[in-house]
C-alpha cells in the first residue's frame, strides 16, 4: 500500500523503518543544547559534535543540560559495537604499520562521526583484537586494513544488536 508522505508527491512504499534500533541513542532525541560531560562533545541539531569552544561556554551555563554521550555510556558500560581481530604471522611482521593505520582511519572518522571510538586495543601473541563504539567503525578498520594489507576479511552481524564481529588474517 503507498502512501503520500508530508511532502507533496514523494511516494512511500510499505511501513518506515526505525532510524535506529541503538539502545544508547534516545528515541525521543535529547534537549537542545547538551553536553557531554566527560569528553565534552556538543549535541546540537539532533547531531553530536565536536566543539571545544562551545563545550566550554555550554559547561560554564548552569542551565544546558549535561549528561553522558551514547559513545562514552558503552564504553562505560564496556559494550562495544563492534570487535575487530586481526591474526597471523604476517600481523606480527607489520604490527607498527597495521597500528598507525588503524589509529589514522579512528582519527579521521572522527571528525565525521565523533560517537565512534577505539574503546579498547588487547594483543596476546599474534592477535590483535580492537571493540569499538560503533559497529561502523568496527568494519571500516576492517575494511582499510585488507585494502592496505590484502589478507581475508570475514564480518558477522547482529543487526537487532547494531554490533559486528570482523575477522583479518594473513
Amino acid at each position: 500500500m503507498a502512501r503520500l508522505s508530508h511532502k507533496e508527491g514523494v511516494e512511500e512504499k510499505g511501513q518506515r523503518t526505525v532510524r535506529s534500533t541503538d539502545v544508547y541513542l534516545p528515541k525521543a532525541g535529547l534537549k537542545e543544547a547538551a553536553v557531554c560531560k566527560k569528553c565534552h562533545l556538543v549535541y546540537q541539531h539532533k547531531r553530536w559534535h565536536l566543539d571545544e569552544k562551545e563545550a566550554q561556554r555550554l559547561l560554564a551555563d548552569a542551565k544546558t543540560n549535561k549528561g553522558v554521550c551514547p559513545a562514552c555510556r558503552r564504553m562505560e558500560d564496556d559494550n562495544p559495537g563492534g570487535v575487530v581481530t586481526f591474526s597471523g604471522d604476517y600481523l606480527r611482521e607489520h604490527e607498527v604499520e597495521i597500528l598507525d593505520l588503524i589509529k589514522n582511519e579512528e582519527a579521521e572518522s572522527r571528525g565525521k562521526n565523533p560517537l565512534g571510538r577505539i574503546m579498547e586495543i588487547s594483543q596476546e601473541e599474534n592477535v590483535l583484537t580492537i571493540s569499538t563504539t560503533e559497529d561502523k567503525l568496527a568494519q571500516k578498520l576492517g575494511r582499510e586494513v585488507y585494502k592496505a594489507h590484502k589478507g581475508e576479511l570475514h564480518y558477522r552481524w547482529s543487526h537487532d544488536q547494531n554490533f559486528v564481529r570482523v575477522s583479518w588474517t594473513r
